[in-house]
Order: C-alpha cells, then structure tokens, then sequence
C-alpha cells in the first residue's frame, strides 16, 4: 500500500522550535543564573515549552490520523509503529549514554540510587508511573512519559472527540480528575518519603499524565478550531499574537489554575495566529530549523549542561545576564549541533524503519 503522508506546516515546525527554545532557556539558568528578575522569571517559565510541545503533538497527530482516515488497513497498529519508532531509537540511545555518564548513583530524582529495575521501565516508558523513575534514568523525560501514554490514548480519543462541544466536555472532566487525582496522589505519597524525600511527592503529582492531560486535550481543542475556522485575515492573527503575549505575561504570576493549563490557553492563541498568519518573527527558517531538531536537542542538551558544568564547576562567579543569554546561545549551539547528527543517524532512519515494516503489513 502507498505510503499516505500527511501535509507538513512550517509553523507547527516554528512552534516545535520555539517550544525548545523555551526548555534550553530555563536549563541554561540553572548554570549562569541571570541577576535580572525579569529574566529569571521568564527563563523559570521556560519550563512551560514542554506544555507547548504537548499541544503541538495533539494538533500534528490529530491532523495526521484525518489525512490517513479510510486510506490504511491496520490504522492503529500503523500510529503505534510510526510513533514507537519516532521515540524510541534517540531515546534508547539517551539511556545507555546517560548511564554510562551517571551509572546508578544517587541524584535528585533517584535520592537512594537508581535500581536495576528503573531501567527496563524506563525502556518500556512506563518511567512516568514512578516517583523515582519518572526523571532518573534520563532527564527530562518525564515528558517522553506523557507524550508515549498519550499516544496509546489518540485512537480513542481520535473516535470520540469529533467536535468542539465533546472535546471542552473532555476538558471539563480532565481538569476535575487532574485536581482530584493531584490530592489523592500527594495525600497517599506524602506518608511514604521522608521529609528530605518530600520533593519528589509534589513534582510527581505535577509531572504525570493525568495531570498534564487537559493539555494534552488544548491540543484536540486547537484541531477542532482550525478544522472549523481554517483562515483568518492577518488583523485577526495579529490580535491573536497580541493577546497570548499578554497572557503570557499575565500568567507569570497567577495560580488560580495550574499555570501549566494556563499557558497551554494561551499557547492555543498563539498557535492560532501563527496558523492564520505566521509572522516571519516567528515562522523563519531557524525556528522550523531547530523545530525539526527539537526531540534530539531535548534529550541532548541535558549532556551538553554537564559537560559546561564540569568545565566551569563554580558557575556563579559568571553570574551575569550577559553571561547568561551567551551561555543559552552556547547551550543552544552546541545542542542542535549534535543533534543535527543524532537526527539524521538516528531519528530519520527510525522512522523509515517504522514505515518499512507498515508497507509490509
């Protein structure tokens, strides 16, 4: 059967970029740490590009299973190959570098050392289930966690979140479980860790899926909005853009929802303009660039911090904004520069392997 490829959009690409952008900037202040208190709220923000990553995901896979729908004998077993062998090559690789690095001593995620077993866990991707798995085995990727337990989900939610109506009512019932689910977590948990131990209670209850689904859920949101209102005018894109700046703004210091949530709302603005109209600003052929690099840049960057933190242990006599926005540049660098090689050795001939054994299906 011909292969059936879905179009390609050079904003999500951008949106994909801008979104690792976000990610390296927070990692890089955790080595230079910028004086400014505007910059370092923002670079603490920078942690909400994982969010934008999510609802870029929902938006590319939605669009993916329309442009295929009625056209594969086996759509399912097809998702899962194509999205196991999208992940899974860089990420096997990430877990034999990053214990060879650290092999299976103590950190801030594995405070009593890593088991045998967070391993094999991780390798099945059912790390995010864990307290002291979710992060140990490879940082960050807790969100590699999320992205693979939504995927077993898409199919499902393919079928059943046909409209704006159905997908606000899924929103609705994700945000009640997300919250009851987050109490019940860290009411049960919390018992179990000692108080040197207790950190781990209140990020895990964050970092799982189910508290990050209803983002997971802006991205079908998005879908549905764009299937139903496909163009705009560049007014309207631009008030769009102007709007989520200044969400983005005011959620810096709002808590009344998760800010997690509320950065996705205004991500789906965001997003929204840039389909309409993607502004050169922001849609150019460095953020689509980077985009296309971003999965390997994400579980790169991590190394390239260690490397630059074992050459500079002492990173505070560097402590300047100067020094901090050159030390994101250099993150930045020489993150894609390696992920340049692990995305055409690793990342593209995965995803041809995928696609080999669909066509034998």
């Amino acid at each position: 059967m011909k292969n059936i490829e879905p179009k390609k959009y050079d904003y999500i690409d951008a949106i994909r970029g801008i979104a690792i952008l976000g990610v390296v900037f927070l990692h890089s202040s955790e080595w230079i740490n910028p004086p400014s208190e505007i910059l370092s709220r923002i670079a603490d923000q920078g942690a909400r590009g994982v969010q934008l990553f999510f609802i870029a995901s929902a938006l590319t896979l939605f669009l993916s299973l329309e442009c295929r729908q009625g056209k594969e004998e086996k759509p399912a077993l097809s998702f899962f190959i194509r999205r196991f062998f999208r992940i899974a090559p860089a990420f096997y690789l990430a877990i034999i570098i990053y214990t060879i690095d650290s092999g299976m001593s103590a950190r801030h995620w594995a405070p009593n050392g890593v088991e045998w077993w967070y391993i094999p866990l991780t390798a099945f991707f059912l790390h995010g289930w864990h307290p002291e798995v979710i992060s140990s085995v490879v940082p960050g990727s807790w969100s590699i966690a999320d992205e693979m337990t939504f995927y077993l989900c898409v199919p499902y939610l393919f079928v059943k979140l046909t409209s704006i109506r159905s997908t606000l009512i899924a929103l609705f019932v994700a945000l009640i479980f997300a919250k009851t689910t987050k109490i019940i977590i860290i009411s049960f948990l919390s018992q179990i860790y000692p108080d040197s131990q207790q950190y781990l209670v209140g990020t895990f209850a964050f970092l799982w899926f189910f508290f990050q689904f209803p983002v997971f859920i802006l991205g079908i949101l998005l879908y549905h909005i764009l299937k139903r209102y496909p163009s705009g005018d560049n007014t309207i894109a631009l008030l769009l853009l102007l709007l989520s700046i200044f969400l983005f703004g005011g959620f810096l210091t709002a808590s009344f929802l998760p800010r997690s949530f509320l950065y996705g709302i205004a991500f789906v603005i965001f997003s929204l303009s840039l389909h309409y109209y993607p502004q050169k600003l922001l849609v150019n052929t460095v953020t689509i660039f980077i985009g296309k690099l971003s999965y390997s840049i994400y579980l790169v960057h991590f190394m390239v911090l260690r490397i630059l933190k074992s050459v500079f242990p002492d990173g505070s006599i560097l402590d300047s904004n100067s020094n901090f926005l050159l030390a994101f540049l250099l993150v930045l660098v020489l993150s894609a520069c390696i992920s340049y090689i692990t995305y055409k050795v690793v990342e593209v001939p995965g995803i041809k392997l995928g696609k080999k054994i669909i066509s034998k299906l």
